[in-house]
């Protein structure tokens, strides 16, 4: 077991404390995301795969627009990921209001994964933080946060 104290030296953000912090999100992103890659990989998916699933999820009727902002990729990187889940059955596309905009929902079989996905991720992240109070879980959360970009908190409170 790692020394808590040596993980939890005074912070007088130096370089040193700052690369240990990288280091900390770079473990714990790539452990976070060990499950799911798993089960991506069974089904030659990837991690692009789970963020395009995670977020139809999330705002039903999403569309490709609306996906792209959220992302942040190119119509191409999305194009190639979003057509294999379509031809696979785990996304459905359909036309909206106007003929131009696309909206994207999760057919049963997508809705499935996502849930299996997502079950790893949460459970993962329950068996840690409820070994924390209320005040450190928000304090996590509030650092999270400011280490996003000021547009891009916008976009996380809009899809909040």
């Amino acid at each position: 077991m790692t020394d808590l104290k040596k993980l939890l030296t005074p912070l007088f953000l130096n370089e040193n404390e700052i690369r240990k912090i990288i280091e900390l999100m770079f473990f714990s992103y790539r452990d976070f995301t060990s499950g799911p890659d798993k089960v991506l990989e069974k089904i030659n998916f990837g991690r692009a795969h789970h963020r395009v699933i995670y977020f139809v999820k999330k705002s039903n009727n999403l569309t490709i627009k609306e996906l792209l902002s959220i992302l942040q990729i190119t119509k191409q990187s999305l194009s190639r990921v979003l057509n294999q889940l379509v031809k696979e059955g785990y996304i459905v596309l359909s036309t909206g209001e106007d003929k131009r905009t696309k909206k994207l929902s999760l057919s049963k079989k997508g809705e499935q994964l996502e849930k299996k996905l997502s079950e790893i991720q949460i459970l993962k992240i329950y068996n840690v933080i409820k070994n924390f109070d209320e005040n450190d879980i928000n304090g996590f959360k509030k650092v999270l946060f400011q280490m996003v970009d000021i547009k891009n908190q916008k976009k996380f409170n809009e899809i909040n």
